[in-house]
């Protein structure tokens, strides 16, 4: 099965717009998450899943500089976008990580997929 990890961002934060690439230590937001899932052994790519919006552009700027594969989908529906990414880069099992978590270890995000697949579920999340 081929595993995707999927990087939900956008710059339009109900809470704190542009937070996606606030720079914490030197470095965007995003690119702290990109790297940690880059580093997840279990995912066979990472992808970037954001929208069509002119705003976003800097999102792509960043993946495109980090050679990271991206996607633009719809603004106001989520599961759209997410399909949309799942079926360009051909998923089987879609692993969904937001761009706003840098802290997240590589090694949770093994142990969630490893855990998918040896229960055999349709559905699987972590539980802090």
């Amino acid at each position: 099965m081929r595993t995707v990890a999927i990087i939900q961002a956008r710059m339009e934060s109900q809470r704190l717009p542009g937070k996606i690439l606030m720079d914490i230590n030197g470095r965007p937001m995003l690119e702290w998450v990109i790297r940690r899932a880059l580093q997840a052994k279990k995912a066979h790519k990472v992808v970037v899943a954001t929208t069509g919006k002119f705003a976003d552009a800097a999102i792509i700027e960043l993946a495109s500089r980090l050679k990271i594969p991206y996607h633009r989908g719809s603004a106001d529906d989520v599961l759209d976008r997410f399909y949309g990414c799942a079926r360009r880069f051909e998923a089987d099992v879609v692993v969904r990580l937001t761009g706003d978590c840098p802290l997240l270890p590589p090694g949770t995000i093994d142990s969630t997929i490893d855990t998918f697949e040896k229960e055999g579920v349709d559905y699987g999340r972590h539980t802090p």
